[in-house]
């Protein structure tokens, strides 16, 4: 038995042009393709299991009727399903459903007045797949029963499956919502469908039993939790690519994503505790708060314009990329530069912003990840709502998602953070190309601004980029010639085939151009011409590669047409420096090892070499203030307090530490 597919495909085509595709290129390619060589729907299975197929049979004259319902078949003959009935006083499990189902269906026949013969069933059952087409009228008892229900919910807003069901799923619902419902304007059954790759182990390849590549997912999230599991999946699937699953990408979301926000959480936790905030009491207005706390807003809010239009867009991947984002953001740079304002003393409207500004951000943070992490996100909303206003909700899965806030829009500040921001990423990449440790103090650090707009937004976070650099001053030029040289090779690989003989003439022509230049005009997103053997040849930022040399006593790194510049030169003065930091790390290490209150004062004595004596002596203030350390001394003998024996670059040093109290 066949449904005649081929007569109806054309219109089952022109319903799929209606249909949204992620990734568009199913529509016309994988999906189209086969829709254009359709063949006729082989509709019958020769099996036990299965909806069996309606039609009956007579078994002189070959008549046919296709049958709609168990009213239609008693109509034919009051007693059809009497065989069930015995069967089911025999075994009362037997449930009315079954009574369709082979093996009782099978029996059931009728006669016709003045007609010879008996009709009887055809002994196929249908196709699995087009139960699976029929699912969003079939879920309903439609056109029986429900059709307010049906009529409410159809078409659907999405579907979503693996790539593999473009000649299933995907194909089934379009081809029966096309034959069925002639009336319906395009797109249906579905508006619009994401197609997902399949599930692969942390090389790529395709999850099997008999390999055991895989580990159960229930021990995924037994070990490290629900949401970490479904961070990682939304964050690791991009429509119709494979998605790597293992324990890896799991830990990597809890640690990375998770608990970053856990931490910022927490630290907003322990600061409000000491200092009383309540998030009840009114908050300072917006105009008053500081360039940090309204950029942090404006970030907030440009995340969730960006989550919403990819959710609009069935991107999820998308909309998770921009949570990430603005959760480093707040992690690793509001938090960061602000923790000297939670840790003042006293009250001043400066820490009244702060902790206000970092409590609005986490509540709304709290929806934005609702629907990804749904448990650690209640769990948030019920300690930082709940508690300070019981008319708000029960639960965060019932609060609207956030909306854009013009209030909070603010595209000259963000784009100044931004700039900044990239200096310091830069900066840290030269460190960490040099192995120059953070802590290492360094006299100088030169930023390239190539406009008026990157030298302003140098300027006003001046102060921010020197501290996260650890550098003594920051020099702003347009001059990079000074500190750096630039060179230019042709990307072989892809180019080779593109010019052939022509790559010799090639290199040696981007050997001669204006290098810093041509790199400029690469990372601001253009491309390039260069003119190779008399001839003009444009080129793209892949396929030129950009070395950076910077001059002696200096290193450098460039990305998004910036360098960033220090001098690495380490004299005795900064040394001492940054063996003071490394005295106050090895402090702070010890405070928290005795679990100390962040507001403890501590007494500290302290046995060491001569040379290290020195640095306490020239930088004990800085010392003390940074651990609350009240007293600094050092002692020849053994000390009241809990003992710890630390190594500061080579150097030893014994601690004996005291709680002194608030």
């Amino acid at each position: 038995w066949f449904i005649r597919t081929t007569a109806e495909i054309d219109r089952v085509i022109d319903n799929n042009q209606q249909v949204t595709w992620e990734p568009e290129h199913i529509k016309d390619g994988r999906f189209g393709s086969f829709l254009r060589s359709n063949v006729d729907w082989a509709l019958s299975r020769e099996r036990f299991w299965g909806t069996p197929l309606p039609i009956w049979i007579n078994d002189q004259t070959g008549a046919m009727e296709a049958i709609s319902c168990v009213d239609d078949i008693l109509q034919r003959n009051p007693r059809a399903f009497d065989h069930f009935e015995a069967a089911k006083e025999k075994d009362p499990t037997l449930q009315d459903h079954l009574r369709v189902h082979k093996p009782w269906i099978d029996e059931v026949t009728w006669e016709k007045p003045g007609e010879p013969g008996v009709y009887r069933r055809v002994p196929e059952v249908i196709d699995c797949w087009f139960d699976s087409g029929c699912m969003p009228f079939a879920q309903w008892g439609y056109p029986h029963q429900n059709r307010a229900e049906f009529e409410k919910s159809y078409p659907a807003d999405f579907i979503t499956e693996a790539v593999d069901q473009t000649r299933g799923w995907f194909y089934s619902l379009i081809t029966v919502g096309t034959l069925l419902f002639k009336d319906k304007p395009y797109p249906h059954p579905y508006k619009n469908c994401l197609v997902l790759g399949l599930i692969s182990d942390e090389k790529g390849h395709k999850l099997s039993k008999s390999k055991k590549n895989y580990t159960d997912p229930l021990e995924l999230i037994s070990e490290h939790g629900a949401d970490a599991v479904r961070w990682a999946l939304y964050t690791n699937t991009v429509p119709g690519k494979p998605t790597r699953l293992f324990p890896g990408v799991a830990v990597d979301a809890l640690r990375d994503f998770i608990l970053k926000i856990w931490n910022v959480y927490s630290f907003l936790v322990t600061y409000a505790n000491i200092d009383g905030f309540d998030p009840s009491f009114s908050r300072p207005p917006l105009a008053g708060r500081s360039d940090m706390d309204r950029w942090m807003l404006a970030e907030l809010d440009s995340a969730v314009r960006k989550v919403r239009d990819a959710l609009d867009h069935y991107r999820s991947h998308q909309a998770t990329r921009a949570i990430d984002e603005v959760v480093d953001a707040l992690s690793n740079w509001y938090v960061r530069r602000s923790r000297s304002r939670f840790w003042a003393e006293g009250q001043t409207a400066d820490k009244e912003a702060a902790f206000a500004t970092l409590y609005e951000v986490l509540v709304d943070l709290t929806r934005l990840i609702a629907p990804f992490t749904p448990f650690v996100a209640e769990e948030l909303y019920q300690n930082l709502v709940r508690p300070f206003d019981d008319s708000e909700p029960p639960s965060v899965h019932m609060l609207d998602y956030p909306e854009p806030s013009e209030v909070r829009v603010d595209e000259p500040l963000r784009n100044a953070m931004g700039f900044a921001r990239a200096v310091v990423t830069l900066g840290q990449r030269v460190r960490a190309e040099k192995k120059l440790k953070v802590r290492q103090p360094l006299s100088e650090a030169i930023a390239v601004v190539a406009d008026d707009a990157a030298r302003q937004a140098v300027e006003k976070f001046g102060d921010a980029i020197r501290e996260e650099l650890n550098v003594h001053t920051l020099t702003l030029t347009s001059e990079p010639q000074k500190y750096v040289e630039f060179e230019l090779l042709p990307n072989f690989k892809l180019l080779g085939p593109k010019l052939g003989k022509r790559m010799k003439a090639c290199k040696e022509a981007l050997a001669k151009a204006d290098a810093e230049k041509l790199y400029t005009q690469m990372e601001s997103g253009g491309n390039v011409t260069i003119d190779v053997a008399g001839e003009p040849l444009e080129l793209t930022a892949e396929e030129v590669q950009v070395r950076l040399k910077a001059k002696d006593d200096y290193a450098a790194a460039a990305a998004y047409g910036q360098v960033v510049v220090l001098d690495t030169r380490i004299t005795d003065s900064l040394r001492a420096e940054g063996m003071a930091r490394e005295v106050i790390s090895r402090i702070q290490r010890a405070r928290k090892a005795m679990d100390l209150a962040y507001e403890d004062r501590i007494l500290v004595k302290y046995q060491t070499t001569d040379s290290l004596a020195q640095i306490f002596d020239e930088h004990g203030d800085a010392i003390a203030q940074e651990t609350l350390a009240t007293v600094l001394s050092r002692v020849s003998n053994e000390a009241e307090g809990a003992r710890h024996e630390v190594d500061v670059e080579g150097e030893s040093l014994v601690l004996y530490i005291k709680t002194q109290g608030k």
